[in-house]
């Protein structure tokens, strides 16, 4: 029975995750079934996926790929048959994470134990500067870190084209309140982009029971609400950003700072960062050479801002040290987010493509 072109369509539309979709249960891998060709040869051997228009089995621990065309009806027919209920489930799978969803559960970490999160050699210098008191930070790592995944919650927004075939890229917002946002302006912006935000819950300027939430806590509950979404969606690990308001535009600029290798640019909406004094356990020198003065960094605000004549003096060093700084004036804005348009130009001076 030969595949309809609609069918074969939505195989080259899926063919990024092709391995995903199209694998079977582990139950069915353990099993193989006897395939026959159109020649009446015979073979057994267990089914894994299909790649373009072959089929890829396995036998004896080494894959095979042969033509689907040269199956049997009843091979084709069941392959078919298998391949798309793949599809229907992970539609219904992708159908549940479009669109604005609050409260979702954080149950992932961005790594395994919490020394891993600052093994690196600056992060350990910062760690350890955030340990001592700076910013009036109170606790250590164990502390910060010691919590349940799961009992966090994050606000996520995907765009309706996502459908798991093409990997998106990912916004990643740090509130200074207490609940996690996503600016509806933003969305339109997100959609061109093929942007998945996210923001977590709980890591505003405050924390619930003192009035200096850890800094080092605000980033890693941010860095796991980010890989909670990479475990979720298809993520492409050259297209991610990070930004915040405030207070949560320093957490956006010190988790650049710490993880430069994981962002391609930060953006901090009416709040400036002081370089280097705004980042405890950094010098300069951090900044003016490798991987951190390969980044982008953008400032958002304008004349309303109580911070902005701060911002202006502040620009100098970013500037004299060849930083790749840019500070978007927007004539009117106060403090607050930034808008739809000029999000836009921070994304467009970090280098994203749009999703065209």
């Amino acid at each position: 029975m030969a595949f309809s072109p609609t069918f074969w369509r939505m195989m080259r539309q899926l063919s990024f995750v092709c391995t995903l979709l199209f694998s079977i249960s582990s139950a069915c891998l353990a099993s193989p079934r006897e395939w026959t060709n159109q020649e009446g040869q015979k073979i057994s051997a267990s089914f894994l996926r299909v790649d373009g228009t072959n089929a890829i089995l396995e036998r004896d621990g080494s894959e095979i790929s042969y033509p689907i065309a040269k199956l049997s009806a009843p091979d084709q027919e069941w392959i078919k048959e298998t391949v798309e209920a793949q599809l229907l489930e992970k539609a219904k799978k992708v159908e549940g994470l479009i669109g604005v969803r609050r409260d979702v559960p954080i149950t992932a970490r961005l790594f395994e134990e919490p020394k891993e999160y600052f093994n690196e050699g600056t992060r350990r210098k910062s760690l350890k500067a955030y340990e001592g008191g700076a910013y009036d930070n109170k606790g250590n790592l164990e502390d910060w870190l010691s919590r349940d995944p799961g009992a966090d919650r994050m606000t996520v927004y995907c765009p309706e084209s996502y459908n798991g075939s093409e990997a998106y890229g990912l916004y990643l917002h740090i509130s200074p309140g207490a609940k996690g946002a996503i600016d509806k302006r933003w969305l339109p912006i997100l959609d061109e982009y093929k942007l998945i935000a996210v923001s977590a819950n709980g890591v505003g300027n405050k924390s619930a029971d003192a009035p200096v939430n850890p800094a080092l806590r605000r980033v890693s509950l941010s860095l796991d609400a980010m890989a909670t979404v990479m475990e979720d969606y298809e993520i492409d690990p050259e297209r991610r950003v990070v930004g915040g308001l405030s207070g949560g535009g320093h957490m956006a600029f010190l988790t650049q700072a710490l993880y430069p290798e994981m962002f391609q640019g930060a953006i901090s909406s009416a709040a400036q960062s002081y370089l280097p004094g705004h980042f405890p356990g950094f010098s300069i020198s951090d900044f003016t050479r490798g991987i951190r003065h390969e980044r982008k960094w953008v400032i958002i605000s304008g004349d309303k801002d109580y911070n902005y004549p701060i911002i202006q003096k502040e620009s100098i060093p970013w500037q004299e040290n060849n930083m790749l700084y840019q500070f978007i004036d927007v004539p009117g804005m106060g403090h607050t987010n930034f808008d739809g348009e000029s999000f836009k130009k921070a994304l467009e001076f970090i280098g994203l493509p749009t999703g065209e």
